[in-house]
């Protein structure tokens, strides 16, 4: 009887050791071996996370790591969990998968807190959660120290939840009015127009203020709306109560922000076609790093209105609630991005909201999220900012990029989280130094969420891989400028290359390698720096004796000439006088006149007319009979089904002539021509976006030819 009970107990002890069950187990399969932990590995950019069973295991991992050399970024033995940085090889991976107890291999994830303002109408705003504003919230809610240029009717600055977010000039005035000439830009939106252009007096729209608050209404301040982003906003008006301005005035606001501090400038207008002081004011805040943004319009055509269309500003299309794009934004070639347009849900002159609708509400918060994208990374350019906004964006239409949507819809919390990162950027730096001078170079350490800069410095030389010269070191919390003073440039010629380093949060990041010349100031005025090029070139590249050498050979060259010609001239009057004694002078026969030759034909003109994004200039042409007419593409990509047509264009649709007619214009560098021999005007359009324009032809009448004197 005991017998057979321990022979139970042996058989039961055998199938509860050959099954797998416990915690930590050791796995061993048919063939004997040692089973392997299961990887998870979904980002080869993530960290990696190994979990053990318990101690042992953990000590084991701990082990073949420090063996390996692999950098442990977090490590807790209490949970048996750590985390290995990014980059570990997969015989590394492989090795690790089979240490007895390893139970987990997989990609770090991010946790974040879960932001929500007490804004007590957010839920009003369902474009936050379109935008993933609360995601991107949980990184910065935007600085003061962004700037951001609201040009358009006006901003009530008494507005409770948007007073705290205003900028102010030195002396407390809140920006600029272009309509009246003060500095008093108050929103008084009195007037407007309905949906199919009628007047509405007395409607009090208050559309500065609607746009100044999907900006940057106060976020968590337990009352109204959020904006985008808690940046200061610059109230500069450009229309007046009724919503009208002309180019001049929004050109003028532009530079007027511009040279009064402003980051961004949003505007939520269009004008009636391509203006040259708006393209010139666009130039102007692009030169000066400053970023435009502009809305599509709200046409329902398929083409972007000015100043949107222009290529340095971010051109804003319009999506609804269900992320579908709006019946009423504008699309087409250089729409960059969409964002909500439909019922938005903002503030209101007076202290109260309101709903409207229109690409007019969508480019704010295009606007808000790149004040935040400042806000974290102050170091982006205008360039950097729209790239990241482009690439991050929650692709809706088509993949990739489209003409409906653009970009997609973009996306606030992938945007910021892009640039999140710690960067260092040098910033001041001069052009060139001369030698035996000192100079100075400022560097920022932005990024984190914020970060520690346990160590930051300046380093430097002559060789691009040996920077042999080093700064004093800096401390900080990101996002934080330093400056280096007093770094002496070498007494000779030479490039000097400078690079800031940065230790964030226990992780060394760098600057791009700065290249700056040593030379000698060049001179002021042309004529000056004409000299010193001729200089330059006698005393360093020709040299002293070449030179000499070759102003003799110069100098010897016309001598011998003349001497040589003023001997051929006395032989040939020898000649003749030889001549004149051996032939006696003859009287010449009379020659016989023929008459005058007809006029020359009309000359070929030529006359070229360019079509630049959509626009045609110029839009009327003059020229006289016998003129070849060019169009020439000259960086268009034109959408589909696009020619040159003539005839006319009016309500009812087009209407050839069938005088002429153009292939499809395809791509840029497309050309195509037409000669004219007739006298007339000739309407002409362009198909699908319905751009007309004209050429008048004239008769040749060229001067003195007796067709044209008097009878």
């Amino acid at each position: 009887m005991r017998s057979n009970l321990a022979a139970s107990l042996l058989i039961i002890l055998s199938l509860f050791l050959a099954s797998p069950v416990l915690a930590g187990a050791v796995v061993v399969d048919e063939s004997g071996m040692e089973g392997h932990a299961p990887l998870a590995i979904d980002d080869a950019s993530a960290n990696i996370v190994v979990e053990a069973a318990d101690t042992s295991a953990f000590h084991a991992l701990q082990q073949l790591v420090e063996s390996r050399g692999l950098e442990i970024s977090y490590s807790d033995e209490r949970s048996c969990m750590m985390t290995l940085a990014a980059g570990v090889e997969d015989s590394d991976l492989a090795e690790i998968s089979r240490i007895a107890g390893v139970i987990s291999i997989s990609s770090e994830q991010k946790a974040r807190l879960m932001f929500t303002p007490n804004d007590s109408s957010a839920s009003l705003q369902w474009g936050l959660d379109v935008v993933n504003a609360y995601e991107a919230w949980d990184i910065s809610r935007g600085s003061h120290d962004v700037v951001v240029a609201v040009l358009d009717t006006g901003i009530d600055w008494t507005h409770p939840d948007i007073a705290a977010n205003m900028w102010t000039d030195p002396d407390g005035y809140y920006g600029y009015n272009f309509i009246s000439d003060n500095r008093l830009p108050m929103d008084d939106n009195i007037n407007s127009y309905d949906d199919m252009g009628g007047w509405i007096s007395g409607t009090y729209t208050y559309h500065g203020t609607h746009v100044a608050g999907v900006v940057g209404a106060v976020i968590n301040n337990g009352i109204g709306v959020a904006g985008m982003a808690n940046v200061r906003l610059m109230a500069v008006k450009v229309m007046n109560d009724s919503g009208e301005g002309t180019d001049a005035t929004v050109a003028s606001g532009i530079r007027w922000a511009v040279d009064n501090g402003a980051h961004i400038v949003t505007m939520s207008l269009g004008v009636d076609g391509p203006s040259t002081v708006l393209e010139n004011a666009i130039n102007y805040a692009t030169n000066r790093g400053v970023l435009t943004v502009a809305a599509s319009g709200n046409s329902g055509s398929s083409y972007v209105s000015y100043p949107a269309a222009y290529d340095p500003v971010i051109a804003v299309g319009a999506v609804d609630s269900t992320s579908r794009h709006a019946s009423f934004s504008n699309y087409g070639t250089g729409l960059d991005i969409s964002a909500p347009g439909v019922q938005i849900y903002s503030t209101q002159g007076g202290g109260s909201y309101q709903y409207l609708s229109g690409t007019s509400t969508a480019a704010p918060y295009v606007a808000g999220i790149a004040g935040l994208m400042l806000s974290v990374n102050p170091a982006l350019t205008a360039e950097e900012i729209g790239t990241v906004i482009n690439s991050t964006a929650t692709d809706i239409s088509r993949v990739g990029y489209d003409t409906l949507t653009g970009w997609g819809i973009i996306n606030a919390f992938g945007a910021v989280e892009q640039i999140a990162a710690p960067t260092v950027t040098i910033t001041d730096y001069p052009e060139f130094a001369e030698p035996n001078s000192t100079f100075s170079i400022s560097w920022l350490v932005s990024g984190g969420s914020p970060g520690t800069i346990q160590r930051t410095y300046l380093a430097w030389g002559e060789s691009s891989t040996s920077l042999t010269e080093v700064s004093a070191d800096f401390s900080g919390t990101t996002w934080a400028r330093f400056t280096v003073s007093d770094i002496a440039a070498p007494g000779y010629n030479a490039t000097l290359y400078i690079r800031a380093y940065a230790n964030v949060d226990g992780t060394v990041y760098q600057s791009d390698l700065l290249e700056l010349p040593v030379h000698e100031a060049e001179p002021e005025g042309l004529f000056a720096q004409f000299l010193q090029e001729v200089q330059d070139f006698i005393f360093n590249d020709l040299g002293v004796y070449n030179f000499l050498l070759l102003m003799a050979v110069i100098i010897a060259i016309p001598a011998i000439a003349l001497a040589a010609r003023s001997r051929r001239r006395n032989l040939a009057i020898k000649t003749a006088l030889r001549q004149a004694q051996m032939h006696p002078r003859q009287v010449a026969p009379e020659v016989q006149r023929l008459a005058p030759p007809p006029p020359p034909p009309p000359p070929r003109f030529e006359a070229y007319v360019d079509l630049l994004g959509k626009d045609v200039q110029p839009a009327v042409i003059r020229v006289v009979e016998g003129t070849k007419v060019v169009w020439v593409n000259r960086s268009w990509a034109p959408p589909p089904g696009i020619a040159v047509r003539s005839g006319r264009l009016d309500q009812t649709g087009e209407h050839p002539d069938g005088l002429f007619q153009s292939g499809l214009l395809i791509a840029p560098g497309d050309y195509w021509s037409v000669t004219f021999h007739k006298v007339g005007s000739y309407d002409y359009y362009l198909t699908s976006i319905w751009k007309s324009a004209k050429i008048i032809v004239e008769p040749y009448k060229p001067a003195g030819y007796p067709s044209q004197q008097a009878s």
